[in-house]
């Protein structure tokens, strides 16, 4: 059953070329040659043909495009990095009193968090790395 839509291709392809040979109109004169004028063949397109082809370009057009908004789902849930980055609470400042009472103050601690966050981070990679490697030194070792 997935062979028919090949099957009705490959028919439609056999019967535009039947139907191109038969109906082409060619010059009598020379062609084709090292001095002459290069060979055409021109074909009346139908309607028929005119319409499947319309269709097939509108067919790949809608493809496209949901393919297209399938990687932009995709890619918005994935990320590539190497690093493995675990999942936090989202940083806030803190709001401190001041020690006269003359007001609260903010402390910026977010940003040396994301530091410290991505050093962690990269740490944690290399040993699940090492790890990794020497899991494999283990299975090769010949005892």
């Amino acid at each position: 059953m997935r062979r028919f839509p090949f099957l009705m291709l490959g028919l439609s392809v056999v019967g535009l070329a039947v139907t191109a040979s038969a109906n082409a109109q060619t010059t009598s004169t020379a062609c084709g040659g090292s001095s002459q004028p290069r060979c055409q063949v021109t074909a009346p397109a139908d309607q028929a043909t005119t319409g499947y082809t319309k269709s097939n370009t509108d067919n790949i057009g809608s493809w496209n495009t949901y393919s297209q908004s399938q990687v932009n789902v995709a890619s918005n849930r994935f990320t590539w990095s190497f690093v493995p980055k675990i999942p936090t609470a989202a940083c806030v400042n803190p709001m401190i009193d001041g020690p006269n009472g003359s007001g609260a103050v903010m402390m910026d601690i977010c940003s040396p968090l994301a530091t410290f966050q991505t050093f962690i981070n990269g740490v944690l990679a290399f040993f699940c790395l090492l790890g990794c490697v020497q899991q494999i030194r283990a299975a090769l070792a010949v005892n």
